[in-house]
């Protein structure tokens, strides 16, 4: 166990852990003009070994490791050190915070990493919303349309999708079988020249459109567009036979599609993933400064109110760059806007370590205080001494 104790607290783990970083942090800084900075993120850090795709093996062969691997190394390597190296004693205090401290940070990030979710709230000027949506995930959305004065909404998340499943819900009258679901697509018409590889659509827009599977996206300036293609089975049976009521394309940023069916309505529509929140954010000003005599932001921020579903409680906010809204556990931040200046981005993040890296850093900066103490009071012993 000691021998084991030993290597892992060494210093030549941690030199090598550091270089390993530092050549990752290389690789995936010039492969972000490729992949962007989520797909190079993915790649590199979010993972234990960064792989790369062998055409002619058909996997992915890994050739390096990746930063949950680096991390965790000097993770171990740091709680060893602290137990190993550095006898817990008044004068070892100062190294004992440091080393927590950086413990705290790797695993704050570590947390991050893998809890964060995040997502947008869009607001027009005086428009009012109880819900977020995913800025990466998607959910078919099966809407009761029939009540003039309230929908009911049947949502599948892309989870669900990705499995192509058939999936039952209790309160509709039919099975949805997904077929195919695509990440990212690309949308063609659909013609005598289409290729045999077009999926049979036999309702709405997809008659006039098929969508073809593109590679995924992780740049900013680029969106991934998912499709999804899905088939209504009646749970009615005839015969044993469940009737077949249609087969239909549903891509995101597309009109939605409207069918009816034992005399209730509904619509169907590829959108992005929703999340109900605890109270309503309503926008009552959206200002835009810009630099004087240009077109270039200098401000923007949103007065928002937020008023509590389970109290009534309602509070007044002002949202702008670097002053965000902690409400719950999600922040929100002033990201966008809309042209025309009455519309209001907010990018909404749960981040369930977003205090770790302030107790983290308080934490090393105690331990260097009182390491720089405990130095300067050696220091002023021996040149007492020495004058002496």
């Amino acid at each position: 166990m000691k021998p084991l104790l030993k290597l892992l607290a060494s210093l030549e783990l941690t030199i090598g852990c550091l270089v390993l970083a530092m050549v990752l942090i290389l690789f995936g800084t010039l492969d972000q003009t490729h992949l962007g900075i989520h797909g190079a993120t993915e790649k590199y850090f979010y993972t234990v070994f960064v792989t790369q795709y062998v055409e002619f093996l058909d996997i992915n062969v890994p050739y390096m490791p990746g930063g949950y691997l680096i991390g965790f190394a000097l993770f171990l390597n740091n709680l060893s050190a602290m137990i190993y190296r550095f006898r817990m004693g008044s004068k070892k205090l100062g190294i004992w915070l440091i080393h927590l401290g950086f413990v705290l940070l790797l695993l704050g990030e570590f947390i991050s990493s893998v809890f964060q979710e995040e997502a947008n709230l869009t607001l027009d000027e005086g428009g009012t919303a109880d819900f977020t949506e995913s800025t990466s995930l998607v959910e078919l959305a099966v809407i009761d349309t029939t009540d003039t004065e309230t929908d009911r909404v049947y949502a599948i998340p892309e989870a669900m999708l990705e499995r192509k499943q058939q999936i039952e819900i209790d309160e509709l009258p039919f099975h949805i079988s997904v077929d195919v679901f695509m990440p990212n697509s690309a949308l063609q018409r659909r013609d005598d020249t289409a290729p045999e590889s077009a999926h049979v659509v036999n309702q709405g827009f997809g008659l006039q459109y098929f969508a073809i599977e593109v590679p995924e996206t992780g740049k900013m300036s680029e969106r991934n567009q998912p499709s999804t293609i899905v088939t209504l089975f009646a749970k009615e049976s005839v015969d044993g036979e469940s009737e077949i009521l249609g087969t239909w394309l549903a891509r995101e940023f597309m009109r939605h599609q409207s069918f009816s069916y034992q005399g209730r309505n509904y619509d169907l529509v590829l959108r992005r993933q929703r999340e109900i929140i605890d109270y309503y954010i309503t926008l009552n000003d959206f200002s835009h400064d810009r630099y004087l005599g240009t077109n270039i932001p200098k401000n923007f921020s949103s007065d928002v109110t937020v008023k509590d579903k389970r109290t009534g409680l309602e509070q007044d906010f002002l949202i702008y760059m670097n002053n965000p809204l902690r409400y719950d556990d999600l922040t929100f931040y002033q990201a966008s806007f809309l042209p025309g200046d009455q519309t209001s981005i907010l990018q909404v993040v749960r981040n369930p370590g977003r205090s770790l890296p302030y107790i983290s850093t308080t934490v090393m900066t105690l331990g260097l205080a009182i390491q720089f103490a405990f130095g300067l009071q050696r220091f002023s012993k021996k040149r007492k001494k020495a004058d002496a």
